[in-house]
């Protein structure tokens, strides 16, 4: 084992969870969330298991770590510098990309697992999109309607790429927008 290697992953958090991140994707090629062992991920990196567990509580927590990294550079700006439908495109295009690791990722039907971490994550894209953009975030009606977007959208974007991803991203994005509740829809640019 390099040394040098293992002094600089353990000094830099980042670096360390980027490394445990790639080993993850690299089991996810092969199997189920559900299946992969924390030992497994570990074992793919130079680090040890009381590593593994400075930085995350379990492979579900690495896992959400994971997407986070992808979901921010992508349907996460909507809050920033991309309009909903760009942001929408770039989130599939690496779904696109990383099919084969987020259709076992999504496989999990922990309660843990990522589709919960996926609706909490968007839920809280649309709360802070639709705060700046000067909705009442607080008003029943409006919590109600973040919750179906949230909800629904990611069920349907899990959907699609369990499913083999056959419908077109553009149809995909046209369908998700105009079957937003009206209560967010208004506020879509």
């Amino acid at each position: 084992m390099n040394t040098n290697i293992v002094y600089k992953y353990t000094t830099k958090p980042m670096n360390t969870k980027k490394l445990l991140a790639e080993s993850l994707e690299k089991l996810l090629l092969k199997k189920n969330l559900d299946d992969i062992q924390v030992s497994e991920i570990v074992a793919g990196t130079p680090l040890s298991r009381k590593t593994f567990y400075r930085h995350f509580k379990d492979k579900y927590d690495l896992a959400s770590w994971y997407f986070a990294q992808f979901y921010e550079a992508s349907f996460g700006r909507i809050t920033e510098d991309l309009s909903w439908e760009e942001a929408l495109l770039r989130y599939l295009d690496i779904y696109q990309e990383k099919y084969s690791v987020l259709k076992n990722a999504y496989a999990s039907r922990d309660i843990n697992g990522l589709r919960n971490y996926d609706i909490a994550v968007t839920r809280r894209t649309y709360e802070k999109y639709l705060a700046l953009k000067g909705a009442d975030i607080t008003s029943e009606t409006m919590h109600f309607a973040i919750e179906i977007a949230s909800r629904g959208g990611t069920d349907m974007v899990i959907d699609w790429l369990l499913k083999g991803m056959k419908m077109e991203k553009c149809r995909l994005v046209y369908l998700l927008k105009t079957t937003l509740p009206s209560d967010i829809l208004k506020y879509i640019d």
